[in-house]
């Protein structure tokens, strides 16, 4: 899958032919190739099962499904957590890359650019982690190459740098280099602010290339501006919570979203949570989740609000993707779920590695 020379490693080769490619792309066979695959995704039932069981138990449930292959590779070397989340990492990028492989054309360019969310992640982490002095083991376990550039691309760079300035000069060669150089003397005051801006530049890039010469790049393009739509109001809801001041709140909010912009001025500039809120439940967002805004004083936290806005953009995506089945919606709506169910089963082994109550671990879950 990749190649390495000398301390380089290069991208994903088939990524690599993407650009060549002109048709619109092998939608019929991608989504029924996808179809296939969203059937093996877990159950709310199952998560439950999942639930009343230990860790090891948990492992063994995994090794008879879909994580075998990984489960039954790693279990030489690792146990427990570790040994979980490395091997649901290494699946998410299995499946992944294997999805963008047989895809063709436009589809194929959509999905490469928009799996470059995975890549953005891992430089997160990767900075994270040596701002905070991480061990080398614990960042690469956070890592997922499930974008385009592999797991020997990541491990190289962490290996390699001591220090924060040290990582981001060997990301010298990365589409987020400058960006990141620019910010270099800001990532340990404000990360919050610098990790905003490589947000931007992602979703920036993303829509740039798509180009609308069908109605299956527009209908991407609208489905990309939606998702920039539940990012903002996420952020508007912890930020207001919190009472952040509107100016700080302005540089949080990223560009490009449905929401027209005076009404996205409207919540920033609300003068209180309360009125935030009065506003915000006019939003499209919140049509059918207006009854979970009672939860914030009951359980004195957003915990329930913001899973229910989660569950519900999951809900319109799905919708959207049987809408338009030879589009890359229902592609998309797999990833995400595949993205999710990755993220349940790491929250409920590390709930159960900590001992947390069961209702705790439910309630950081999306089912």
């Amino acid at each position: 899958m990749q190649k390495t020379t000398g301390e380089q490693t290069e991208i994903l080769p088939y990524l690599s032919r993407l650009g060549s490619l002109f048709s619109s792309g092998n939608y019929p066979y991608v989504t029924a190739r996808v179809r296939a695959k969203r059937a093996y995704l877990l159950s709310r039932e199952t998560y439950e099962k999942l639930l009343m069981m230990d860790i090891h138990e948990i492992t063994r449930f995994l090794q008879e499904s879909r994580y075998n292959k990984e489960i039954t590779e790693l279990s030489m070397n690792y146990t427990g957590f570790e040994l979980l989340e490395l091997a649901l990492n290494r699946n998410m990028a299995a499946v992944f890359h294997e999805i963008l492989g047989f895809s063709e054309g436009d589809l194929a360019l959509m999905l490469a650019a928009y799996l470059g969310r995975e890549d953005l992640q891992n430089i997160k982490t990767l900075l994270r982690g040596k701002i905070y002095n991480a061990k080398n083991e614990d960042i690469m376990r956070a890592i997922r190459p499930a974008g385009k550039y592999p797991g020997p691309y990541w491990s190289d760079i962490v290996n390699r740098s001591k220090t924060l300035e040290e990582t981001i000069e060997n990301l010298k060669k990365n589409e987020y280099y400058d960006l990141l150089r620019s910010l270099q003397e800001e990532w340990r005051t404000d990360l919050a602010a610098c990790e905003n801006k490589l947000e931007q530049q992602y979703y920036t890039t993303l829509l740039h290339s798509v180009k609308t010469r069908s109605e299956a790049n527009t209908i991407f393009l609208d489905f990309i501006r939606r998702e920039i739509d539940l990012i903002n109001l996420k952020t508007l809801l912890m930020t207001k919570y919190e009472g952040v001041e509107p100016d700080r709140i302005s540089t949080m909010i990223l560009s490009n979203g449905e929401t027209p912009e005076k009404t996205m001025r409207r919540f920033i500039e609300a003068v209180d949570f309360s009125t935030f809120l009065e506003e915000l439940q006019r939003h499209p967002f919140m049509e059918s989740i207006t009854d979970q805004v009672g939860t914030i004083a009951k359980a004195g936290s957003l915990t329930y609000l913001i899973r229910a806005l989660e569950k519900e953009y999951l809900r319109r995506v799905t919708k959207s993707s049987y809408l338009h089945p030879l589009s890359v919606l229902p592609v998309i709506d797999y990833l995400t779920r595949k993205r999710i169910e990755v993220d349940n089963l790491r929250i409920l082994a590390r709930g159960k590695e900590k001992g947390l109550p069961d209702p705790v671990i439910r309630e950081m879950m999306v089912m």
